[in-house]
């Protein structure tokens, strides 16, 4: 089933959405091509980079990032194929590894496709944050990847932000990007009558008034049925009055499990939002904002290697000969 907005979405969209718009979360999944991994928690339906396409074209939007899904796990060869096709200029990617077993050959070569981003995803796999095992992780993936201009994209609940806010002293000049709104629990936005009160609020808050730290303002959708649901536009605008220069828009395309799902009145409830915003605007959030988080001003350019800033790090994991 398709997953498309009404005309009637499209039309008040494209009128509103700036020339050089990113699309900064989007999946591209072929089985049939690209077999899941095995360990996959959903079958999903084949949505290609074509499809993605079409479904962007309808809304004026040429450049995307393709972000790793879980059902891939560190198979990264179906995002990466449609990033060889979209090319530097209007594709970038957020892919999964394992930083014990991946060369600085290979991340070269990943960067060079346009590559920069790695997903950490603990939202979609379930399970309780620990903060000694999140602060080892990300450490890792910080020494793997630093020197080359990438995030570390969390998929994480707002209620362990606090864990989040903890470890981040120990990765220093790293990026952070928290997808779709740090997406609350259903419990949270149920006992919530404002964002301030959701659990995690006040530490996502300050690590976003740091300025090491970005969001996705995106998945509305996965918050409430309502696209006009008060306490998730609110959500938006209180993230939004925090630091507008942090935050990048996405339509977290194909909706994965949302069959049917008219996403239009979401995506222009998150348009509102941000026109809301005193010191905001459209063209910061959908296009400046996604260049600098996602490096591209810089199409293709070859990382400069500053490894040795987070040798410190490396040498007590043991990551480094």
């Amino acid at each position: 089933m398709s997953t498309q907005p009404s005309s009637a979405s499209i039309a008040r969209l494209t009128k509103r959405i700036p020339k050089g718009t990113w699309d900064t979360h989007m999946h591209v999944v072929d089985p049939r091509v690209f077999p899941l991994d095995k360990s996959a928690s959903y079958q999903a339906s084949p949505h290609t980079l074509n499809d993605a396409y079409n479904f962007l074209d309808q809304l004026g939007i040429e450049k995307m990032v393709i972000v790793q899904p879980s059902i891939y796990g560190n198979d990264n060869s179906c995002t990466l194929d449609g990033l060889r096709r979209l090319g530097p200029e209007h594709g970038r990617a957020v892919i999964q590894f394992d930083p014990d077993n991946t060369s600085r050959k290979q991340l070269r070569e990943w960067h060079n496709l346009g590559v920069r981003g790695v997903r950490l995803n603990f939202k979609s796999v379930g399970g309780e944050i620990e903060e000694g095992r999140l602060r080892e992780s990300m450490m890792k993936y910080a020494a793997a990847v630093f020197g080359y201009n990438w995030a570390l994209e969390l998929y994480i609940a707002l209620e362990d932000i606090p864990i989040l806010e903890r470890v981040m002293p120990s990765l220093p000049g790293m990026k952070i990007c928290i997808d779709h709104f740090g997406h609350p629990t259903a419990a949270s936005l149920e006992k919530a009558k404002q964002a301030s009160d959701i659990p995690g609020f006040d530490a996502l808050a300050r690590l976003l008034q740091q300025g090491q730290t970005w969001i996705k303002i995106s998945a509305s959708y996965r918050l409430s049925k309502d696209p006009k649901n008060a306490l998730v536009n609110d959500l938006n605008r209180q993230i939004l009055r925090l630091r507008p220069d942090r935050c990048v828009f996405a339509t977290d395309w194909p909706h994965t499990r949302y069959d049917g799902l008219d996403v239009g009145p979401y995506l222009e409830a998150i348009l509102d939002g941000i026109e809301a915003t005193e010191g905001a605007s459209l063209k910061q959030v959908l296009v400046d904002n996604a260049e600098e988080l996602f490096d591209a001003r810089n199409s293709g350019s070859s990382p400069t290697d500053m490894r040795n800033n987070f040798a410190h790090l490396a040498h007590t994991l043991q990551i480094l000969p």
